[in-house]
């Protein structure tokens, strides 16, 4: 799923920044939404993707209304959407292809809604808990049994999942503490043992 993910887009991105020029960047920035349309696509020409996300949130903030300001949500969309990104966000992405669909009044009129409304599933899909997915993007979970005193706990830990994999870190660690902990006991108890054997006369 992750390279279809990545050549779609790709595809998206470079088909649309096509043929865009050198604009100037910082304090020289353009202000106008198409100034601002032609940074960002610069960005994109470059690989800058953090300039370009900036460059289309700074055009959809500005200029709402325009034709350029509406069709950044889109962009920002696929950008949040790229896993291989600096600014990969699912959620991001899902609120602003969100907003571009919303747009759509007209019901199909708007260019690039059915690729706005798939990216949109897919958005809001890998917003979701890795176990909450559906269909492909759904991954089964890591089970870890934590020993606790008198008992075990099973631990479940979803695959990808930020907090899953701290836990699954803390856990390693407890381990390889208890390990340690039951190597130097066995040392200690084997030291006893031979001071406690009966000496040859």
């Amino acid at each position: 799923m992750r390279p279809a993910v990545l050549l779609l887009c790709a595809c998206v991105l470079s088909a649309c920044s096509a043929g865009q020029g050198r604009v100037p960047t910082g304090p020289d920035a353009p202000r106008s939404a198409d100034g601002l349309w032609r940074q960002a696509h610069y960005a994109l020409r470059q690989d800058s993707g953090r300039v370009a996300v900036a460059a289309f949130q700074r055009l959809a903030n500005e200029h709402p209304r325009s034709r350029e300001g509406r069709e950044a949500r889109y962009y920002l969309g696929t950008l949040y959407l790229n896993p291989d990104g600096p600014t990969f966000n699912p959620g991001l992405a899902a609120q602003n292809l969100d907003v571009f669909v919303a747009a759509d009044s007209a019901g199909g009129a708007l260019p690039r809604r059915p690729e706005a409304a798939m990216l949109l599933d897919l958005a809001r899909q890998l917003s979701l808990p890795c176990e909450q997915r559906q269909g492909e993007l759904r991954c089964d979970p890591n089970v870890i049994v934590r020993p606790r005193g008198t008992g075990t706990d099973t631990v479940v830990v979803p695959r990808g999942n930020a907090e899953g994999s701290a836990e699954a870190a803390r856990l390693r660690r407890e381990v390889a503490e208890r390990d340690a902990t039951i190597r130097s006991l066995r040392e200690e108890l084997q030291r006893i043992r031979n001071t406690l054997a009966p000496r040859p006369e």
